[in-house]
This record gives structure tokens, C-alpha cells and sequence, in this order.
């Protein structure tokens, strides 16, 4: 349904979002540009695991198709 993926599309910007925001600020604090980096890919990692399975919190509004 388009609200499911409204909402997982908002879910994976947010904590890829997050995770860089907190990464920078970690990798700048401690000038090492690899905690940004890793901060990134493990947001991603995890953004994926959160959207890109079927859940059930995705699929709350069915659609209804016409009878053919």
C-alpha cells in the first residue's frame, strides 16, 4: 500500500539521517573520517533490515482492487 511505503521510505531518510548526523559529529570530534563513514554504512545496514522485509507495520491500509 502507498501509506506502508510512505512511511518506510520516511523510516530509511530518518536513520540514515540519524547515523551520519551522529557519525559526523563523533568522526569530527575525534578527526577520523572513518567513523563517518562506518557510521553511514552501519545506518544503511540497518535502514535495510527495517524496510526492505514485508512487515506487518508496512501493509496497515490494503488496497482494494476492482473484480474482474
Amino acid at each position: 500500500d502507498f501509506e506502508g511505503q510512505k512511511f518506510a521510505e520516511r523510516v530509511y531518510q530518518y536513520v540514515i539521517i540519524a547515523f551520519g548526523i551522529i557519525g559526523w559529529i563523533i568522526g569530527f570530534v575525534k578527526q577520523d573520517f572513518s567513523i563517518t563513514f562506518y557510521s553511514v554504512v552501519l545506518g544503511t545496514f540497518l535502514s535495510l533490515i527495517l524496510c526492505l522485509p514485508n512487515w506487518k507495520i508496512y501493509c496497515q491500509h490494503p488496497l482494494s482492487w476492482q473484480k474482474p
